[in-house]
């Protein structure tokens, strides 16, 4: 499936000329049919939801989350948008409508750790950071980190966790 996620995200990259950080997710939503709507909402255990309808489709945004994590929502969500092409898990007049909440980031269902896959790979492209790595010679501290982490427009967190899986940096 890491294939499969890597192929669509260096398609959609290619097919919007994307070769540099920060991808910008919500052209990509706007160029692929998706209209997306902040909403405000107090719930913080909310992140976003994907309203589906065919080809096209609405993704809600929590306004009130930091702009990284509504990037990374924004991200997420077009995972499934691109991943999940015959969803049957809710139908509101023959549309699917997925949630994105506290428990998407537990990595439980497989549909969510997809999504998340999606997110990174599409937000911090292996190629991109292997380009930006290149440029450290020694070890990744925690500054190295939060540069990369602001030139990505993603938490320091999601940096680390890509370093680490992509093997950039070893987690102590």
């Amino acid at each position: 499936m890491n294939e499969k996620i890597r192929q669509i995200v260096d398609d959609t990259l290619k097919k919007w000329r994307i070769t540099s950080p920060p991808v910008q997710v919500e052209e990509i939503a706007k160029k692929e049919g998706l209209a997306l709507v902040y909403k405000e909402s107090e719930n913080d255990k909310w992140s976003g939801m994907l309203y589906r309808k065919g080809k096209t489709g609405i993704i809600a945004v929590n306004d009130k989350h930091h702009l990284n994590r509504q990037r990374f929502t924004i991200a997420h969500e077009l995972g499934h948008f691109f991943l999940s092409e015959d969803d049957t898990d809710v139908y509101v007049d023959n549309a699917v409508i997925r949630f994105r909440n506290e428990t998407s980031s537990l990595g439980t269902d497989m549909e969510e750790i997809e999504a998340n896959n999606f997110a990174a790979e599409l937000l911090m492209p292996e190629d991109f950071i292997r380009k930006d790595i290149e440029e450290y010679k020694d070890e990744i501290d925690e500054w190295d980190v939060f540069e990369l982490a602001q030139k990505y427009g993603v938490s320091e967190q999601a940096m680390t966790i890509r370093l680490v899986k992509l093997g950039y940096m070893q987690m102590h």
